[in-house]
């Protein structure tokens, strides 16, 4: 058990903002999602696929980067690497939402869905009261 006057977070005895839990919350579903294709990815590249593998690397790593960021916001440190991995996986969402309008699959629900989440954390962490929590790394508080 700690005490009340134990640090939590970026400021000492306060709580995070709504902003930086909800950024995390929407993260870990990001990694959420990160993570099944990069398993698949890895079962397929086992087998002698390298593209799958690189791929399935590339999932594992953004879906450990968006747990990484997570907790570096929510205790304060930085919200920078949350920032970065909202962006890229707002880059692959997009991606993927084309592929899937080009290749003649339709149009895809989840990853419309899955771009709109990782908008969310990158809209999230730029509002000021989250800069003010966790400032990026560097800067001093």
């Amino acid at each position: 058990m700690t005490s009340p006057s134990a640090p939590t977070g970026g400021v000492a005895g306060r709580r995070p903002p709504p902003a930086v839990v909800a950024a995390a919350a929407l993260a870990a579903l990001q990694a959420l999602f990160c993570l099944l294709p990069g398993l698949s990815g890895l079962s397929f590249g086992m087998g002698g696929n390298l593209p799958a593998l690189a791929v399935g690397l590339g999932y594992l790593v953004l879906s450990a980067a968006s747990v990484l960021g997570a907790v570096q916001a929510v205790r304060g440190r930085s919200g920078r690497v949350l920032t970065v991995v909202g962006l890229a996986l707002a880059v692959v969402w997009a991606v993927n939402l084309v592929l899937s309008l080009v290749l003649g699959i339709g149009f895809d629900v989840l990853s419309v869905l899955l771009l709109v989440l990782a908008v969310g954390v990158v809209l999230c962490m730029r509002r000021p009261e989250v800069q003010a929590w966790a400032p990026p790394r560097g800067t001093p508080v």
